[in-house]
């Protein structure tokens, strides 16, 4: 039987009234195993490709007969903005089985939720931090809410794992598997799963693994066309107009997605189009988007770009990576490279959606070490190599806040009930049980929690309601403190709290120039005015970690003389440039570089950001004090060391314990999270070295390579 004929009567009229010439290849691979197995599963194809349809087809065929009675699917997904996009699509075929579909999130009318709550019935959409309210402040509902659910369907997987909100969304689906009365089904949809040790299959089910099946599907590979330009940088901080001027060149009559990688270089590169387009005397055709950016602003922006009957090109960061519609693209312009290959796959799946078009990518680099690392990432991604999954650290942080939620949703709990709770939870696992008794000591001490007297039961004590009630315990991620902005009454975004927020001072965002008027530190709100010029407003924080897989990758790329077809003159000369030392040295691909100078020594290490870190640390305690690595995982020693060779052999042949590391790390490269402070100081310390120390895997790359100095 085809996977068609396996769907339902209504589900197949669906099909032939939307004018579907066929069903999609990952949709003709997901029918028979969600309608015929029990497996979880997890679907990975490109953008476009019909994910969300290959899980919806099946499972509303599934739950037609019982979906107007009882909640059965809970849907899950990263953004609001992608829960409103993909209502739509989904409600439009709910309409031919009579299935309700929810929103719930904080955009969402009270009146709206009180109705569901007290008739759940059909397909919930929901963030994890609005599941996490459910429990804290629906908790007498939740029995009625989540016993009939028989799917759960998490939108963009890959966004969660490994990470401190991933190990809050696997505790929250232990806790909503604890009130359903028969097994559910997870079904996971991305377009860039790679899961070679099969993490996620023990994400997903870490009682039976093996009942997981990752499906991969290219659904035809697209042709793409892509090339690599580069601009050299020659004033600190600004990127050069002629990468500007030939952007506008390339997107005067395209519409595209430039990316940039950080708020602050949208807004000027928006503003900075725009001016150059309004010199042709052409529209000011390029708008703004991110996550600082009001939210009715990015919705406007999202619309023009669905709706344009002209071309028109958003400057827009990791937000629209994910699935959110915004219309046809035809092509995605990057400036300077993105930290991982699983980006850059995403961003490629942003372009050449329709039918018969080609995927069109155009790389800007303005240093020579962004080149090297656009390259890397560029041949990871050309070998279909993505970053595997990793687990996220020992998540303490999270035990923390979910203890403090359990204990609100039972109303108090006895400490063997707790225990059971924990112990049970598959994402607490890692944990030894004397390591949570002591959290959880930890916290009757500082009142976070409360044992009451003579009944042994432990609520949520004084500071722990503090933290609870505030509207920031939902999220586990951390976020900047901000000023929220107004022009007049109306809402323009927000910036992050940096000295730069003054009176006077003028700053871009949602693509204008503003001059600040007013600033209200009580309420945290400024108020500003319409500028003629304006600065990027500067937003804190970071790229990430880099995997060890792209700095190996660049080593190799260094070492070799392979001409790349898709970069530009300018590129290629470049690169050959940053070659030729290596080349007249002789270093191959297993080498690692150390170089002596008169005042520095500098070990071009190409090991990835954990290796590199613990490197670092690794030489404080060997007595180099001071020392230092960047992002792409040089490292630098202030001052000549000679002896850095036995020094390197040495620290391959002693005993290691992560004390003796903790103690010489500085406390801005502590592993920070928003829940870490909560905890002892012993959590703390094991937090961070579960994410931010690999003391085996850095003694087994030093002794693998081989190290050759240069003294100049």
């Amino acid at each position: 039987m085809s996977a068609f004929e396996l769907l339902s009567p209504k589900i197949k009229k669906a099909i032939w009234d939307l004018k579907w010439p066929a069903l999609r290849p990952i949709q003709e691979v997901a029918i028979p195993l969600i309608l015929e197995t029990t497996d979880h599963l997890v679907l990975s194809a490109a953008t476009a490709s019909g994910k969300t349809e290959a899980a919806f087809l099946p499972i509303l065929s599934a739950i037609e007969q019982s979906g107007q009675d009882y909640l059965r699917v809970l849907y899950i997904a990263p953004l609001k903005a992608l829960i409103n996009d993909q209502f739509e699509r989904i409600e439009r075929l709910c309409e031919y089985v009579d299935v309700p579909v929810h929103k719930w999130h904080g955009d969402v009318s009270g009146n709206d939720k009180k109705k569901f709550i007290n008739t759940p019935a059909g397909i919930l959409q929901i963030t994890p931090e609005s599941l996490e309210s459910l429990f804290i402040n629906r908790s007498t509902f939740l029995q009625s809410l989540w016993k009939q659910v028989s799917y759960i369907v998490i939108d963009e997987i890959h966004v969660f794992l490994a990470t401190e909100r991933g190990a809050q969304l696997r505790s929250l689906l232990f806790r909503v598997q604890e009130y359903v009365a028969n097994p559910t089904r997870i079904i996971g949809l991305s377009a860039t799963v790679n899961d070679p040790d099969g993490y996620i299959a023990n994400w997903l089910s870490p009682e039976g693994p093996d009942q997981v099946k990752v499906i991969q599907s290219d659904d035809g590979d697209k042709e793409i066309f892509y090339a690599l330009h580069h601009y050299p940088n020659e004033e600190q901080g600004k990127l050069p107009l002629e990468l500007y001027r030939d952007i506008r060149d390339l997107t005067k009559e395209y519409s595209s997605m430039i990316f940039a990688n950080d708020r602050g270089l949208v807004e000027e590169t928006a503003v900075l189009l725009n001016r150059l387009a309004e010199h042709e005397g052409a529209p000011r055709d390029y708008l703004a988007h991110h996550s600082s950016i009001d939210k009715s602003e990015r919705e406007y922006v999202e619309e023009i770009l669905k709706t344009a009957n002209r071309p028109k090109s958003v400057v827009c960061t990791a937000t629209l990576e994910l699935g959110i519609d915004i219309g046809s693209m035809d092509m995605v312009i990057q400036i300077d490279s993105t930290f991982s290959v699983a980006s850059l796959k995403q961003r490629i799946g942003r372009t050449g959606r329709r039918d018969g078009m080609s995927q069109i990518l155009q790389i800007y680099t303005t240093k020579a070490s962004h080149l090297l690392h656009a390259v890397a990432v560029t041949e990871l991604f050309l070998e279909k190599w993505v970053e595997p999954p990793q687990a996220y650290a020992k998540p303490y942080d999270v035990l923390f806040h979910q203890i403090l939620s359990i204990c609100c949703e039972r109303n108090g709990l006895y400490l063997d009930d707790l225990m059971d709770s924990i112990l049970r939870n598959p994402v607490f696992q890692v944990i030894p049980r004397g390591h949570i008794v002591d959290l959880v000591d930890h916290m009757i001490k500082k009142e976070y929690l409360e044992l009451v007297p003579g009944a042994q039961e432990f609520i949520v004590g004084l500071e722990g309601e503090r933290i609870l009630r505030s509207r920031e315990f939902y999220s586990v991620f951390s976020v900047q403190e901000e000023y929220e902005v107004f022009h007049l009454n109306r809402r323009i975004g927000a910036v992050d709290k940096t000295p730069a927020v003054e009176v006077g001072n003028n700053l871009i965002l949602a693509g204008k120039l503003w001059s600040i008027e007013s600033v209200d530190s009580n309420k945290d709100k400024i108020y500003v005015v319409p500028a003629v010029d304006a600065k990027r407003p500067v937003f804190l924080g970071s790229g990430g970690a880099i995997h060890r897989m792209i700095s190996e990758k660049m080593q190799e790329v260094l070492c070799s003389n392979h001409l790349y077809s898709y970069l530009n003159d300018a590129a290629a000369q470049e690169l050959k440039g940053i070659r030729e030392v290596y080349a007249r040295l002789g270093v191959m691909a297993n080498q690692r570089v150390i170089i002596i100078g008169k005042n520095e020594t500098l070990i071009e290490l190409f090991a990835g950001t954990v290796i590199s870190n613990t490197l670092m640390w690794m030489l404080r305690v060997m007595g180099v004090e001071q020392v230092t690595t960047n992002g792409l995982g040089h490292i630098k020693i202030v001052g000549r060391q000679d002896g850095i060779l036995k020094l390197l052999e040495s620290i391959t042949k002693r005993e290691w314990n992560s004390q003796e590391l903790l103690s010489v790390t500085f406390p801005q490269e502590i592993y920070r999270t928003k829940f870490s402070f909560y905890l002892n100081e012993e959590q703390q310390k094991e937090l961070h070295v579960s994410a931010m120390v690999d003391v085996e895997r850095t003694v087994e790359f030093l002794s693998d390579k081989q190290f050759i100095v240069f003294t100049c």
